[in-house]
Formats: C-alpha cells, sequence, structure tokens
C-alpha cells in the first residue's frame, strides 16, 4: 500500500514565531485522494474524552459529531513518523504505526455559537503534526491563542468547549491547505480548530490526520 507516501520533493518551509519553529509542508503525500478514499472506508468511532471528570457530561452526537480513527499496525505510517520526528526532535506520542484522524462536523444547534467564542483552547503533550485532508478550505485551519482575561479554571472539549472571544485573542492562524502538514509545538501554544462560518455545519465534515510527538 503506497497510501502513506511522502512526496520527498516538497519543501520544508520553516517558520520562527515567538522561539519556536512551525513546519509547513505543501503536497505532503504523493495520493493523498486515495488516501482520503481509503480512510472513508474504515471504521470510525466516537470520540470519548477520557481525562474528565465523571460527572462531565458529553455533548459529542448532540451538538456536534467528533470522530477519529484510530488504525494500528499500520506499517506504511512508520517513515512518515521517522520523518517528522527528525523535524521536531521528539519521540512519538504513540507508536509509529498508529494512524489518528480527527473528522469532525456541528449541528446547527444555539450551543455553537462561533460568532462569540473560540473552540476549545488545548495544550498538546509536545509539537503535533496535522495534515489537512479536507478539499477547498484555505481558511478553517487551526488557531493559536493567547488568554487576555480569566476564564472558567475548568472546561473540556466535550462538555464546554466554546470559550468566549473576550476572554481569548488569537494570535496567529495556521492556514490550511488539502494535503498540506503543519507541525507545531502543541505544548507551547494553546490551540484549537478555527471556525468561522458554517461550512461545517450538518454532516459537511473538517477532516485531517494528526501525529502527536511529547517533550
Amino acid at each position: 500500500m503506497d497510501l502513506f507516501d511522502i512526496d520527498k520533493s516538497s519543501q520544508v518551509v520553516v517558520e520562527r514565531f515567538m522561539d519556536s519553529n512551525i513546519y509547513y509542508i505543501d503536497t505532503f503525500y504523493k495520493n493523498p485522494k486515495k488516501l482520503v478514499e481509503y480512510l472513508n472506508e474504515q471504521p470510525i468511532e466516537m470520540h470519548i474524552q477520557n481525562d474528565k471528570p465523571i460527572h462531565v457530561t458529553s455533548f459529542n452526537g448532540t451538538h456536534f459529531m467528533d470522530q477519529r480513527h484510530i488504525l494500528t499496525d499500520v506499517t506504511e505510517l512508520v517513515p512518515v513518523t521517522n520523518y517528522l520526528q527528525k523535524l521536531c526532535n521528539q519521540e512519538p506520542l504513540y507508536e509509529k504505526d498508529r494512524v489518528v484522524t480527527n473528522r469532525f462536523t456541528f449541528f446547527r444547534t444555539g450551543f455553537n455559537d462561533y460568532e462569540n467564542n473560540y473552540w476549545f483552547p488545548h495544550f498538546d503533550k509536545g509539537y503535533t503534526a496535522i495534515i489537512y485532508l479536507s478539499e477547498n478550505d484555505e481558511e478553517c485551519g487551526t488557531n493559536i491563542y493567547e488568554n487576555v482575561a480569566n476564564d472558567d479554571k475548568d472546561y473540556y472539549e466535550c462538555y464546554n468547549p466554546w470559550r468566549s472571544k473576550n476572554k481569548w485573542k488569537v494570535i496567529k492562524t495556521l492556514k490550511p491547505k488539502f494535503n498540506r502538514c503543519i507541525l507545531f509545538d502543541g505544548s507551547k501554544f494553546r490551540h484549537g480548530m478555527n471556525i468561522i462560518d458554517q461550512r461545517y455545519f450538518n454532516h459537511q465534515y473538517r477532516f485531517n490526520q494528526t501525529i502527536f510527538f511529547k517533550e
């Protein structure tokens, strides 16, 4: 299977941002459309947030649909993980042959007030690679946030992810593009989806692959 073959001719562009390197690689995979077709044929699971208190109820499936592919023993992914590992100089968080995706859509409810709120500012364990697999989207990428006012101490991706624009400021937006890989330090920057309109409402899916690393 050559679905995870990297286009080695693609240039790696490095941006220095707040004393940290952000890596951009366009035309990352050689056969991205075939990869998307393959992934869409695989079983997908509803995302369950495990690091939440028992009393917190998930709204996944009620106000939005957050699904993940978790595919193991995909040996073809190992060279991809190794390639990105050399760039960020961190160990992968999961097995090198583990494919993780995020397929997300919102429902048209008052809960999803993107005009007055930003989506779920959060940290990861280390560097994070996002390969954007939604076609015809060069806007709804990934925001990097700065906290500018006191927010609730506890908020959760599955329960109260929307945070007031009065309390958070976007200091950078990582621009998406089909088959673009962006590698940035998710442990340094709070980040979340950039939702600016309703293109990903009612079963229009925002789709990407993620590879996580750890400090």
